[in-house]
C-alpha cells in the first residue's frame, strides 16, 4: 500500500523543481487530483465504481465476442472495448468528461475553434477523437494506433458515432525516426516501453515520424491545429520526430509526461529551447504510478482565452 504522505511529499518536491520555470506549473494545477494521491486506493476504487455507473453504460456487442460498446452519457458518445470492463474504465474516460481532470487535453491554453487538423498519437479506444469530431465538424482527426485490433475498434466507433468522414485511422507507430519498434508491455504502468527492433522481429510494428507523415500527405498545419500525444513512454521521441512541423507551423501540443521520471523536465526543456513563443501549462500528478509524476504538458502560441472542454 502506498504511503499517502510520502506520495504527497514526492509530488511537492517535483512541483518545487519547476519553480525555476515561472508560469509553467501553477500550484492550483499541481493540486488538481491531489485527493486521489492522499486517499486510500480502495476509496478511489469505490469512487470510480459509483462514477462508472453514473456516466457510462456498458452494452455487450452480440456481433463480436469479447467486445463491448461503452456509451458515455454526458457527451453522448460511444466507443468499443475489447477487454473486461472494471472500475479503472472510469479513470480512463474521465479525461474526456471533466475539464478538471489534469489528463484533459483541451483546456486552456489549447484553443480549437479554428482547428483543421488534429494528430492523435496513441489514439487507443478513440474516445478523444470521437469527441473532437463531434465538437469540431470541420476538423480532420488523424488517429495513430499501431495495434491492429484496437485500430479496427476505432474504425467501428467512428462509424457508430457517424464521424467516419472525419476520422482517419493509421495502423502505425510514431516516433523519432522511420523504421520498426515494438512495445514491451508490463503489468505496471511504470515499466512499459517502446523500443526499436528489426523488421524481422515477430512483434515489429512499422514506425514513422509526424514530419514524414505530413510531408508524404501534403499536410500544412497552422497554429490552430493540435498534436495530442499519449505514446506510452515514446512521447519525447514523437516530438523529436515532429520538429520540422513544430518549427514551421507552431501547432498546439498536448503531451503526457507521466510515463518516465525525466519526461516532465525533458519535454518542457526540449520545446522551450526551440524558442517559438509557446506558452506552457503543466497539470496534475499521476496517482496510478509507483510515484507521482506530472500528468500533462500543454503548449500554445495563441492568445490566452479560457475555453471549455
Amino acid at each position: 500500500m502506498k504511503n499517502p504522505f510520502k506520495q504527497a511529499w514526492g509530488a511537492f518536491q517535483y512541483w518545487r523543481t519547476f519553480r525555476k520555470y515561472p508560469g509553467v506549473f501553477a500550484l492550483s494545477d499541481a493540486c488538481l487530483q491531489m485527493n486521489r494521491i492522499l486517499v486510500p486506493g480502495r476509496l478511489n476504487d469505490a469512487h470510480a465504481a459509483r462514477e462508472l455507473d453514473r456516466h457510462l453504460q456498458v452494452f455487450i456487442n452480440g456481433e463480436s465476442e469479447g467486445v463491448s460498446r461503452i456509451h458515455c452519457t454526458s457527451i453522448e458518445t460511444d466507443f468499443f472495448w475489447n477487454a473486461p470492463v472494471d472500475n479503472n474504465m472510469f479513470f480512463m474516460v474521465e479525461q474526456e468528461l471533466n475539464a478538471k481532470n489534469p489528463h484533459c487535453y483541451t483546456t486552456d491554453p489549447i484553443q480549437l475553434n479554428q482547428t483543421r487538423f488534429i494528430f492523435d498519437v496513441g489514439a487507443c479506444e478513440g474516445l478523444f477523437a470521437f469527441r473532437m469530431a463531434k465538437q469540431h465538424p470541420n476538423a480532420i482527426i488523424h488517429c495513430f494506433e499501431p495495434f491492429g485490433e484496437m485500430a479496427d475498434l476505432i474504425r467501428k466507433g467512428s462509424e457508430f458515432n457517424q464521424v467516419k468522414d472525419q476520422i482517419k485511422v493509421h495502423t502505425i507507430a510514431v516516433g523519432a525516426s522511420e523504421g520498426h519498434v515494438k512495445f514491451v508491455a508490463s503489468d505496471s504502468p511504470d515499466a512499459g516501453a517502446v523500443v526499436p527492433c528489426s523488421e524481422s522481429d515477430q512483434d515489429a510494428l512499422k514506425a514513422t515520424t509526424l514530419d514524414q507523415f505530413a510531408a508524404k500527405n501534403g499536410l500544412e498545419l497552422s497554429r490552430h491545429d493540435l498534436i495530442k500525444i499519449d505514446a506510452e513512454g515514446a512521447d519525447l521521441d514523437v516530438l523529436k520526430g515532429s520538429e520540422e512541423i513544430i518549427r514551421r507551423y507552431r501547432p498546439q501540443i498536448a503531451v503526457t509526461t507521466y510515463h518516465k521520471d525525466e519526461h516532465p523536465v525533458e519535454i518542457y526543456t526540449w520545446l522551450n529551447d526551440l524558442d517559438l513563443g509557446y506558452r506552457f501549462r503543466l497539470k496534475g500528478f499521476s496517482f496510478w504510478t509507483e510515484k507521482p509524476r506530472p500528468v500533462l504538458l500543454q503548449a500554445s502560441t495563441l492568445d490566452s482565452v479560457q475555453v471549455n472542454i
